[in-house]
């Protein structure tokens, strides 16, 4: 084998140790996000991260983008569906290939008229959180000072269970290093 070969045989055996490195430390995150968010009094609502995937699209064939969801434990349980509570839902998204070129994490408000919601969201029901802040075909997309709101077009309203509007603020995933920078900045500014 020649030592180019080698050589870029070796980068991308690197890469994917440096990738699965960062997934470990995502991991490690999320977990912290769950102990941490308890602690100051929101449920999670769905055990594990939503994510969007794709074997129809190579983008898709690797998990960048990671979303988990939070509610109040204060709120009121919905009747037609106990585990999800009356008020705001909260979702801290982490973004590992934006287009600014570093990682960010957003926090993320969603209002919802819950009589849209017949079960709880999966792990592939990502695109109902991720989309409001890109699809401008969909949504109404405004930002001003670093912060994002978006309303859905009234024909697209059902399609995303009852979605009022969303709020979002977005700030570099680097900021993030510590039990106490999830409770202050993150379930802090909730």
């Amino acid at each position: 084998m020649s030592s180019t070969l080698k050589t870029k045989g070796e980068n991308i055996t690197n890469a994917v140790q440096v990738l699965q490195e960062t997934y470990k430390n995502l991991d490690l995150l999320f977990a912290e996000l769950d102990r941490v968010g308890k602690e100051e009094g929101f449920v999670s609502l769905t055990p594990r991260f939503l994510r969007w995937k794709s074997d129809a699209y190579p983008e898709g064939w690797l998990t960048t983008n990671f979303i988990k969801l939070y509610q109040k434990e204060t709120d009121s349980p919905l009747p037609q569906l106990d585990e999800v509570r009356e008020g705001t839902l909260y979702g801290i998204e982490v973004e590992l290939q934006p287009e600014i070129g570093y990682p960010i994490i957003s926090l993320n408000e969603y209002s919802y008229d819950f009589t849209y919601w017949n079960r709880l969201p999966s792990i592939s029901d990502h695109w109902l959180y991720h989309n409001p802040f890109y699809l401008e075909n969909e949504f109404n997309i405004k930002e001003e000072n670093g912060k994002w709101t978006s309303t859905p077009l009234d024909k697209y309203k059902k399609r995303y269970w009852g979605l009022l509007s969303a709020t979002g603020q977005e700030f570099p995933l680097a900021e993030i290093s510590s039990p106490e920078d999830i409770r202050i900045k993150l379930f802090g500014k909730i």
